[in-house]
């Protein structure tokens, strides 16, 4: 019994001279060796190591405890390198990974910070742009400047408007028509009115006389009846009635000759 205790230990000690043996690097390896106090690798810790051997997928380390084979895909790219493998390549940014980042990213910014964000936009929104618009004094100005600019399109439209009652009666304005009060002038002339008229819309009381007279003959001008002329005279009425003088179409009414019947008393 002991020499058989005795042979096993033996065959013990020859298998462990062999596996040191056949572990054991060459001269150009042990040149490479590297040693660390600690290392770490995923969830484990390993001291006193030394890495043997690096192979293209794996590399075989002795440590305090014993030994152990490493696979390269558990080691940090911070160690491969300092192992003397190349960085692994980084992964290609995908849809997935960027929805991933950006989650993460999202994560990390607190429900706070985007509050005081979406404060301080809405703070510079109102003092940079608002406040000023909201000036009791810009505000008047703006009014002012909106109030003149719809009197002086509403102008323009309403010489326009008497350009087309001139044109439709064949009497070409010309540059007078767009001119305050001498815009009286061409519109005489349309309705087939003397120019002296004229005079009579500056006297009070005959100015009355002359206004009705030029309604109803500026209605006859264009081909229209008295009623659109005396509709000129009605309040609110009045714009349509002009406005219909204006774009309406219509030639002046062509005087019919007496038809002459022959009689023998006329033969």
């Amino acid at each position: 019994m002991r020499s058989m205790g005795h042979s096993g230990f033996l065959r013990s000690l020859i298998w462990w001279a062999l596996a040191a043996a056949l572990l054991r690097p060459g001269p150009a390896a042990a040149s490479t060796e590297q040693t660390f106090g600690v290392l770490q690798i995923g969830t484990v810790t390993y001291t006193n190591v030394t890495v043997t051997s690096k192979a293209p997928t794996y590399i075989f380390i002795l440590h305090s405890s014993g030994m152990a084979s490493i696979k390269l895909k558990d080691l940090s790219p911070e160690l491969r390198v300092q192992l003397g493998y190349d960085a692994p390549a980084k992964p290609a940014m995908t849809s997935a990974n960027t929805a991933a980042w950006a989650k993460q990213t999202y994560s990390k910014i607190s429900a706070p910070q985007i509050r005081q964000m979406e404060k301080q936009l809405q703070e510079t929104w109102r003092k940079r742009l608002l406040e000023p618009l909201m000036k009791p004094g810009l505000i008047r100005s703006w009014v002012a400047q909106a109030a003149l600019g719809i009197a002086v399109l509403l102008y323009f439209f309403f010489c326009h408007c008497c350009k087309l009652i001139c044109e439709k009666t064949g009497l070409q304005p010309g540059p007078l028509v767009w001119v305050p009060l001498l815009q009286s002038v061409p519109l005489l002339g349309a309705a087939n009115m003397s120019y002296w008229w004229l005079l009579a819309f500056l006297v009070p009381g005959l100015n009355l006389l002359a206004g009705i007279l030029w309604s109803l003959k500026i209605a006859k001008a264009r081909g229209k009846s008295a009623v659109v002329g005396l509709l000129l005279w009605v309040p609110l009425i009045n714009i349509l009635a002009f406005l219909y003088l204006a774009f309406s179409n219509g030639a002046p009414p062509k005087e019919e000759k007496p038809i002459q019947v022959m009689t023998l008393e006329a033969a």
